[in-house]
């Protein structure tokens, strides 16, 4: 059996804010590829990359990919008129969100059954959730 590794409770990433074209802030981190977001205003782009560094760091965690090291504020170079900050998220709530999230799977029944559950107004989705955690025992 595998062992899980100790996550942290905390991630903290430097985020950069610059105005676009559009007169939107875009909101990148540096150091996660492809982590970005933009809004209307600094006050929703900093909370809109509070939100994306959330389930990006839930992401990587889930699929294994290494956690590249924060750099400092101060060694971030930024153009004139940016914003640079430091977002701090706690991971417990957004790790129970990925945990809890649905996912759709196909399921083969013959037509016949198909036809006697709807008629039944069997709820097929709870009912397979039912027989899986039984099966093992959850």
């Amino acid at each position: 059996m595998r062992r899980k590794e100790k996550r942290p409770d905390y991630y903290s990433y430097t985020a950069t804010f610059e105005r676009d074209s559009s007169d939107f802030w875009f909101a990148n981190f540096p150091d996660l590829e492809s982590c970005a977001t933009n809004a209307k205003t600094l006050e929703e782009a900093i909370i809109q990359a509070q939100n994306i560094l959330e389930d990006y760091m839930a992401i990587i965690e889930r699929d294994g990919t290494p956690i590249p090291e924060p750099t400092p504020c101060e060694k971030i170079a930024v153009a004139e008129g940016a914003v640079v900050q430091r977002i701090v998220v706690a991971m417990r709530g957004a790790r129970k969100r990925w945990e809890d999230r649905a996912v759709n799977r196909m399921v083969t029944l013959p037509a016949w059954l198909d036809e006697k559950g709807r008629e039944a107004n069997l709820n097929f989705s709870q009912l397979l959730q039912a027989a899986v955690a039984k099966e093992l025992k959850i």
